[in-house]
This record gives structure tokens, C-alpha cells and sequence, in this order.
């Protein structure tokens, strides 16, 4: 029971920094610093989009598999509010969490509205989506 506990820790550690800067480095000593936009939970493969690599190099995105990742770590606060979304989703019924990467918006249950600079809205649906938001950017770093 404690390894499942323990995966489930692991997993939500890892959803939480989609969309921060990371640095990954390869087991061909390769580093490749970008947006983490997404993890293969089963392979641990990532995709990182405005990628600068160690020789200067910009590629718009990038999949590495994760067998050839020897280690990455977040550089930056995450600034995305995807995994802000994803606390979300597990908290309200399906559908009831929309996330808008071009502008970075939440919209909750099509009534609050979640952006970087805070919570919108009023009501008993308001406090219980900002009460999650602000434990979210207090772990992030961002509050």
C-alpha cells in the first residue's frame, strides 16, 4: 500500500511542474534547458518546447526518451497554470475544468475564471477553486 501511496506522490510531484523551465540532462551529456509541456508517466519521456541547448542551439520542441535521461531539475517557478488545471480536474467532474494554454486561462465549471494575477468570481464555488489555487501557487512558490 505505502508503494502506491509513494507512485501516486511521485506522479503528482511530477504533474506539477508541467509548465516549468527544466533542464534536462542526457546520458550523452547533452543538456537541453525548455518548457516542460508533457511526461510519459510510463517512460518517463518528455516533451519541452523553446528549447535552448548547451551549444546555444533553439529547437521549438523536443521529445526525449527517458531512457536517455540522466537526471532534470526545474530551473525556473513555474509561471504556467496547467498544473494548477490538473489540481483542478481531480477535485471537479469531468469537463468541468477547461485550461486555455494560449492565454493561460482555468475556466471552472463555466463560472470562475483562473488567471495568473488570481481567482474570479463569488460564491461557495469561488472559495473552494481559490482555497485549491492558493495552496497551489503557496507550494509553487508563486503566492
Amino acid at each position: 500500500m505505502a508503494e502506491v501511496a509513494a507512485t501516486r506522490a511521485f506522479n503528482r510531484e511530477l504533474a506539477s511542474v508541467i509548465g516549468a523551465t527544466i533542464q534536462v540532462v542526457t546520458s550523452d551529456g547533452k543538456t537541453y534547458t525548455g518548457v516542460l509541456k508533457g511526461v510519459d508517466q510510463n517512460t518517463l519521456s518528455l516533451v519541452l518546447a523553446d528549447v535552448v541547448t548547451d551549444d546555444e542551439t533553439r529547437l521549438p520542441r523536443i521529445f526525449i526518451y527517458g531512457n536517455h535521461i540522466v537526471s532534470f531539475s526545474v530551473t525556473e517557478k513555474e509561471v504556467s497554470l496547467e498544473g494548477l488545471a490538473k489540481e483542478l480536474e481531480k477535485v471537479f467532474p469531468p469537463g468541468g475544468v477547461r485550461f486555455f494554454p494560449d492565454t493561460g486561462v482555468i475556466v471552472v465549471m463555466n463560472k470562475i475564471r483562473v488567471t495568473p494575477e488570481g481567482v474570479d468570481g463569488s460564491g461557495p464555488l469561488y472559495e473552494r477553486v481559490a482555497a485549491i489555487a492558493k495552496e497551489w501557487m503557496e507550494q509553487h512558490g508563486l503566492e
